[in-house]
C-alpha cells in the first residue's frame, strides 16, 4: 500500500476541507527555547509524513508562536479517519518519543468535533 501525497497551501485545502461532524484535534507543543526551531521542523514534517503512511486523509494547520516557543497543530480528520488509530500509530509514537526531551511540558491534546465551516469572501 503506497502512502498518500502531502500537499501544501491551496492544494491542501482543495484536497480536503473539514465537514460538520468530523474530528479535529488541537495539539500544542511547548518547547524548551533551545529546541524550538528543530521541534517545529519535526512537528511540521514528520507528523504529516507519518499520517500519509497510515493513509488518513487529513488537513493540518500549523500555528507558530516563537515568543513562547510553541507550535499548535490543528489536525482535521476526514470521515473514517480514527483519532485513536492515529494516536496508536507507530509513526506518531516514534515522533512523540523523538520530541520528548525537547519539550518543556507534555503535548497538550484537545479533541473536538467540527460544528460547522464558514468561509467569508467576495
Amino acid at each position: 500500500m503506497k502512502k498518500m501525497k502531502k500537499r501544501k497551501g491551496k492544494a491542501a485545502t482543495a484536497a480536503y476541507s473539514p465537514k460538520e461532524g468530523h474530528s479535529v484535534v488541537i495539539y500544542t507543543h511547548k518547547f524548551k527555547p533551545e529546541h524550538f526551531r528543530e521541534g517545529v521542523k519535526i512537528v511540521t514534517e514528520q507528523f504529516p509524513d507519518a499520517q500519509s503512511k497510515i493513509r488518513q486523509k487529513r488537513l493540518n494547520i500549523f500555528l507558530r508562536r516563537p515568543s513562547t516557543h510553541e507550535i499548535v497543530n490543528m489536525s482535521f480528520f476526514d470521515e473514517g479517519a480514527g483519532v485513536g488509530d492515529w494516536h496508536e500509530s507507530k509513526g506518531r509514537l516514534t515522533t512523540v518519543k523523538k520530541l520528548q526531551d525537547m519539550l518543556e511540558k507534555p503535548i497538550d491534546i484537545q479533541v473536538f468535533e467540527v460544528d460547522g465551516v464558514v468561509g467569508i469572501s467576495e
